[in-house]
């Protein structure tokens, strides 16, 4: 169930979500929340016949924001708040004010937003010392409209969200700005924690560790800086703690009084953290709504050790007596094993000797084609770790442990089977949610990247964000230098730390980015051979991430990271790194989308520094093993004994196409769940 939560001046555009009394906190104390029914927003259906139509309307709102009409809104504010500098303390505080009021009133016209953006912007300089550029404005002005500002790393993402988070707060209805991690929620808080004090405004950040009464406090303030996965179990969590009548009397809640605090108030409303789904805006939105977006968000109660632990061991044991190509067939492509004739009659002869559990042919085949998808297309340090001896799955697109998260239909068993671990039973699913549906029920969405543009039609016809690309504030100079192919990964990982012992010589910083764990620990261990200090950044080391990317511009210094490589944390030059040519990106492989690859290159070159980005492929890299490896790779291998390299940059180029189209089309299939989800169950969204 769902309720909306209103204020006194509420004029329609209230927040989705379960309402809660407002505690009473001083952030509190002048709202009155007055819950009542709500039914939050259906997902965006799209017909096969009206894609074309929906990419056109996409393609419109980009347009919309034309550079030149853009830049000519920023430099009003810009304008604006530079004639603000003059004002003595009270005469802002009275510029506040007004900007605070026509906020409340909902006034969003340019009029009453060039001069709200002008106050914020004057508020930021007077309070941490910072001018925002022109630039930054531009992407302020495109997320208050709604839109996702593509900014390039080092442009200042975290204080340009300042100035929508800001005009959002004055509403009164809440903002959440929702981050990747638990750093950079209290990070960013705590940078733009002066300015939000200057206008009046309170903030609130919700911590891993954080308990009930500290979370719902945070959520009562006006702007809220939290991580994704927080917000979202936040939101399962109240849900589970909701009645579950479809519908709630606000006259019923309105007539308990204090003295009556046994009745519905005492049994859930109490219990229930968020005060509603109104505005979020999204750092690092990419990662979150479309990497995230096929990861559901799921709460299940403990199952303890599992009953039928011994059949995944059995089966675990017979799937290491059935050979590849013969028994079995294993489509990388589409992430399958499919058992062949000879494979079931191979079990069959195996099964005779076997307790009575296993003579069911259909019984015995499901449970031998887990093991072996677990053991073919689930690898150590690549898709999982093992820690505390439980597997923890990671994330192949960010390289970080999902904690708490568990595969379904009996892999994660067959993967606990396989590496010899506790076999605990599947989780009860008491409510869940994807990341695609969630975001969904947010009255305004809005968001920033470094790389969107090559997801703006997913973007549009899923979250409808149209992505604006912002100009950099100083031309971007970073060398990108032709990628080097090789045969196999064993030469091409020799060749990368040859470059990068040369590139130590001369002082000059690298990063070294890598596709998996067990990547960064081989590479790891060549640059051990040849004495090169360095420190690694993975799903197993990650306890100072921040630490370790902050100092990866100093002379001399060598990191090897996975994707993770601290999104959200500049790399900062040392002294004379400049006058070397800044740091060195070097990508160890290519990977499904060209997007992640951006992400990789644009930790060099920000904000007008030198750097160069390089690339090492090898024939047997993940991207055309899993794009049809025997066709591709044997054209690949004439290639590459002819040298005709632009032959190999077209078929990187349509492995990568046909990857970012299979992942597309998997959130396209969520998206389609949703909505069936939606129609099955209406009743518990209403």
């Amino acid at each position: 169930m769902a309720l909306r939560a209103r204020t006194q001046n509420d004029g329609g555009d209230g927040p989705v979500g379960v309402a809660a009394p407002a505690p009473t906190t001083a952030a509190s104390t002048q709202r009155l929340w007055r819950p009542f029914s709500y039914r939050p927003p259906r997902p965006h259906e799209v017909k096969e016949l009206d894609r074309y139509n929906e990419t056109l309307i996409g393609a419109a709102r980009r347009a919309m924001w034309s550079r030149r009409r853009l830049r000519a809104a920023a430099d009003r504010v810009v304008h604006l708040s530079d004639s603000f500098m003059r004002l003595s303390e009270a005469a802002l505080d009275e510029e506040i004010e007004t900007a605070r009021e026509a906020a409340r009133r909902g006034r969003r016209d340019h009029e009453a937003r060039t001069h709200a953006f002008a106050v914020v912007r004057e508020a930021v300089r007077r309070t941490i010392g910072l001018r925002l550029f022109v630039e930054q404005v531009m992407g302020a002005w495109v997320m208050e409209d709604g839109c996702l500002a593509e900014m390039a790393t080092g442009e200042g993402k975290t204080v340009t969200a300042c100035l929508t988070a800001a005009v959002q707060g004055w509403m009164g209805y809440g903002a959440h700005v929702v981050t990747v991690n638990d750093y950079l929620a209290r990070r960013d808080a705590e940078l733009n924690g002066p300015v939000y004090k200057r206008l009046g405004l309170s903030v609130g950040v919700v911590q891993d560790q954080s308990r009930p009464g500290e979370r719902l406090e945070a959520y009562a303030r006006d702007i809220t800086y939290i991580t994704d996965q927080q917000l979202i179990f936040d939101y399962l969590r109240d849900k589970l703690h909701a009645p579950l009548q479809p519908r709630v009397s606000s006259l019923l809640l309105d007539e308990v009084t204090d003295t009556a605090m046994s009745g519905p108030r005492e049994l859930w409303t109490n219990r229930i953290v968020q005060r509603g789904l109104y505005s979020a805006i999204i750092d690092e939105a990419d990662s979150v709504l479309i990497d995230q977006a096929t990861t559901p968000a799921i709460i299940g109660a403990e199952g303890g050790e599992d009953k039928s632990a011994q059949y995944y061991y059995t089966a675990a044991e017979l799937a290491l007596k059935l050979r590849r190509g013969e028994h079995y067939a294993v489509d990388l492509q589409q992430h399958r094993v499919d058992l062949t004739d000879a494979g079931r009659e191979r079990l069959a002869e195996i099964a005779d000797a076997l307790p009575p559990f296993w003579s069911g042919p259909r019984r015995r085949a499901e449970l031998v084609t887990q093991a072996l998808v677990a053991r073919e297309l689930y690898h150590l340090e690549d898709h999982y770790i093992v820690r505390d001896g439980d597997v923890h799955i990671v994330d192949p697109q960010t390289g970080r442990v999902l904690e708490g998260r568990q595969w379904q239909l009996g892999l994660h068993q067959a993967v606990q089977a396989k590496e010899g671990l506790k076999v605990t039973a599947a989780r009860e699913t008491m409510a869940r949610i994807s990341y695609q549906r969630f975001f969904q029920l947010y009255r305004r969405r809005s968001g920033m990247t470094g790389t969107a543009w090559e997801v703006r039609k997913e973007m549009w016809s899923i979250y409808r964000l149209p992505v604006v690309r912002i100009p950099t504030h100083k031309p971007m100079i970073r060398r990108h230098l032709p990628d080097r192919m090789f045969l196999d990964r064993e030469s091409k990982f020799r060749a990368v730390a040859d470059r990068v012992a040369q590139l130590n010589r001369t002082g000059r910083p690298v990063l070294i980015g890598t596709r998996s764990v067990e990547a960064s620990e081989a590479m790891s261990r060549l640059l051990d051979e040849r004495a090169i200090a360095h420190r690694v950044l993975n799903a197993v080391r990650h306890e100072e991430e921040a630490v370790i990317v902050a100092a990866a511009g100093k002379p001399g210094a060598v990191t090897v990271a996975t994707n993770m490589a601290g999104r959200g944390t500049d790399i900062i030059l040392g002294p004379g790194v400049a006058d070397l040519g800044g740091l060195v990106v070097i990508a160890t492989e290519r990977h499904d989308s060209r997007r992640i690859d951006r992400q990789l290159f644009g930790r060099a070159g920000r904000q007008g520094d030198p750097g160069q980005a390089e690339t090492f492929r090898s024939l047997d890299d993940a991207l055309i093993r899993q794009c049809g490896i025997r066709p591709l790779a044997r054209l690949l291998r004439r290639s590459f004994a002819a040298r005709r390299l632009r032959l190999d940059a077209f078929l990187w180029w349509h492995a990568q196409r046909a990857a970012s189209r299979r992942q597309a089309l998997t959130r396209q299939m969520i998206s389609k769940a949703d909505l069936w989800f939606d129609r099955a169950l209406y009743f518990e969204n209403r």
